[in-house]
């Protein structure tokens, strides 16, 4: 190659890098871990309808069968941001991995996002009767923090019933189904499997004026500054898929049924979730998980709000 040839072949290069960069077309790049529940719905309708794309913003999505999949990759920074919940956000921070929530997914009102505490078929009929029976939860986790949330309410003190840490949910609807024990706590759709198959519901959170359970995003605090309009991006492409699913739910009943993985007996039946529009977690709602793991001594650092929460990526209020 020639002097003049090897300038020009420089000179077309240099103005290609100046034009991607002056327009913005290269795609910011997120990783995001994501768990086979409903609320992750709306990721794979950006994803099917490439909002992605739309929204300027190269997404990876990784899933995970388990909480604590979820969690050592996002501590081994395999992934940017998951779904998950706010007692996994201090207690991961807690643990050294700086996380923060950016948004709500579900939660915003007591009605979105059912956990449920049931009895086993043909056993006990009221709440009163759960003092000193067993109740099948997952030790330290938001099941847990939702268990007591709910017998709380109804006058009961959380030591008057006999935990049993079952942490795999489809083992824990299996021993409820077959009475090895009295009652579990189980989110939907396996909540609603449970009573399908004769299972009683004793207690179900969207029905309490408390508002004691919340889906949200968390990020890496690395990410949340070097990679701030990627998860700004990445948001709206959500909550535009999630408007979509809103407005037409029964659209999305087939990708809901595969993805999400609902039972068989329940795929033409169980509602479509809703959602509501992008928002940060209430202050109170916040504060009672920061007390519930105080109280149980499973957080040593005084945490406050903004230490778990930023605005960063979407405005308070």
């Amino acid at each position: 190659m020639n002097i003049k040839k090897y300038f020009i072949l420089i000179s077309v290069v240099v103005m290609i890098v100046a034009v991607c960069l002056l327009s913005g077309c290269k795609e910011d790049t997120l990783k995001v871990g994501i768990l086979p529940n409903e609320e992750a719905l709306p990721i794979f309708v950006a994803e099917q309808e490439e909002l992605f794309k739309k929204h300027g913003v190269n997404v990876e999505i990784v899933s995970f069968q388990s909480a604590a999949e979820r969690d050592a990759a996002l501590q081994a920074g395999a992934v940017d941001g998951v779904e998950g919940d706010l007692l996994a956000v201090a207690l991961i921070r807690q643990g050294g991995t700086p996380v923060k929530t950016v948004s709500l997914v579900m939660g915003t009102t007591p009605e979105e996002g059912r956990f449920a505490m049931l009895a086993a078929p043909d056993t006990i009929t009221t709440v009163e009767q759960l003092k000193g029976n067993q109740v099948a939860i997952s030790k330290n986790t938001i099941i847990e923090y939702t268990a007591d949330q709910m017998l709380l309410v109804k006058g009961i003190d959380p030591q008057e019933v006999k935990k049993v840490n079952i942490t795999k949910m489809p083992l824990r609807v299996e021993m409820l189904l077959q009475k090895q024990v009295t009652a579990a706590v189980l989110p939907d759709p396996l909540a609603a499997y449970a009573e399908l198959k004769g299972a009683k519901v004793l207690i179900d959170d969207t029905k309490l004026a408390d508002n004691i359970s919340q889906t949200i995003y968390f990020f890496r605090d690395d990410a949340i500054k070097d990679k701030k309009t990627a998860i700004r991006n990445f948001l709206n492409a959500f909550y535009e898929g999630a408007e979509m699913v809103t407005e037409n739910p029964e659209r999305y009943r087939n990708l809901f049924n595969e993805k999400v993985q609902i039972p068989v007996e329940l795929q033409k039946t169980y509602p479509v979730p809703t959602f509501s529009m992008l928002q940060l977690p209430s202050r109170e709602d916040t504060q009672r998980v920061l007390d519930w793991l105080k109280t149980n001594e499973l957080l040593i650092e005084p945490y406050t709000y903004e230490d778990i929460v930023t605005d960063e990526i979407i405005k308070a209020g």
